[in-house]
């Protein structure tokens, strides 16, 4: 074998290596959609829990106040015998 063909024959070589290369390694456009919608939610859902989890105090805080409400006034018209508020009817 000549120089010239062993020089021909490894650039022959690196060029289909190259191809094999990026053509392995290219993504299909539906991957890269379906990865980057998952990764989305995936933040997505980061943050919504991140926030529910920042915001609970304030949640729970209006739930009790609402549950305070109604015992408060259960007790208040189980004080009243005979005349009964318009909230106790």
């Amino acid at each position: 074998m000549s120089k010239r063909n062993i020089i021909f024959i490894i650039i022959l070589s690196a060029f289909l290596y190259f191809i094999h290369t990026s053509t392995v390694k290219a993504h299909d456009t539906g991957e890269v959609v379906k990865d980057e919608t998952a990764r989305l939610i995936h933040q997505l859902a980061i943050n919504l829990t991140h926030e529910m989890f920042r915001s609970m105090p304030a949640i729970l805080d209006s739930i009790s106040a609402e549950m305070r409400e109604q015992i408060d006034l259960k007790y208040k018209c189980s004080l009243q015998d005979d005349y009964k508020n318009k909230e106790c009817k």
